[in-house]
């Protein structure tokens, strides 16, 4: 595979760098289209390739998963795949989850704490028995230690969030964890996922902050309702809480109340995930 070098690596790099920074994949609306023509013309086919994915998504047309996948499995830039690995974890329905296992059994220790750290996106539980397999390979890392605590989060294993478990340990919690869930719906925080537990949970983080003249602690939260809805939410973490911020967020709760919901279900951009 060719590298992306020189004043193309530049132009990727810019790019790539506002998507990492971003909370969503930029506004609905928002097609990118003189960033992908200035990919192209630079031959960086495939930062040119990922933006028409997120554009293709964004239009609710997951049937292109495929090709996100295949990035992922050839792809050498770093920046890409940190991108690339979130996008799937927001469009991945579990079936998705094996596609990715021989890539992460050989991938860098860079890129598997990229695959951690998002995987709580994914809204599944489905998710962990593969956590469970890199922790048998990193177990005596740091990843192993990030693994540990992101389970113990997900589960509510709150031992595992201060303290490095083992597999074992891990895998029977998780399977007394999940005897009372539907792993076929998706979670967040142990409860179906749902926008009105998250923006009950944004309100009062948000208010919490206001009273307390601070920044706002989230950025999970924030991050999950725009990319559900398409519509980006006012405040993310850092973001300091006046009245003016905390009255966005209460106008943009109304917003998000007011499009078609179902509990257990994960959404992209007002699209559900199928």
């Amino acid at each position: 595979m060719t590298k992306i070098i020189g004043s193309i690596g530049g132009v990727a790099l810019e790019i790539l760098d506002k998507l990492i920074g971003d909370i969503w994949y930029s506004d609905k609306n928002n097609r990118m289209a003189n960033e992908i023509k200035e990919c192209i013309r630079l031959g960086d086919t495939e930062s040119a390739a990922l933006l028409e994915l997120i554009n293709v998504f964004k239009q609710g047309d997951f049937s292109q998963k495929t090709k996100l996948l295949d990035l992922i499995h050839t792809s050498e830039n770093r920046d890409l795949l940190n991108v690339a690995i979130r996008l799937f974890f927001s469009v991945a329905t579990p079936d998705d989850f094996a596609k990715i296992d021989n890539f992460l059994i050989e991938a860098e220790q860079e890129i598997v704490s990229v695959f951690v750290s998002f995987a709580e996106e994914s809204l599944s539980y489905q998710i962990i028995p593969y956590l469970l397999g890199l922790m048998s390979i990193w177990e005596d890392t740091e990843i192993g230690e990030d693994i540990s605590f992101k389970i113990g989060r997900m589960i509510g294993y709150d031992k595992a969030t201060y303290e490095l478990c083992s597999v074992d340990e891990l895998g029977n919690e998780f399977i007394a964890f999940c005897k009372d869930k539907d792993l076929e719906k998706y979670y967040y925080d142990g409860e179906l996922a749902f926008p009105g537990h998250l923006t009950k949970m944004l309100i009062e983080e948000t208010m919490i902050a206001r009273f307390s003249s601070s920044d706002l602690k989230n950025d999970t939260i924030p991050s999950l309702l725009s990319i559900w809805s398409g519509i980006k939410c006012p405040a993310d973490y850092y973001t300091k809480v006046d009245d003016k911020i905390a009255g966005q967020v209460i106008e943009y709760v109304k917003q998000i109340a007011s499009m078609k919901w179902e509990k257990g279900c994960k959404y992209f951009y007002g699209h559900k995930i199928h």
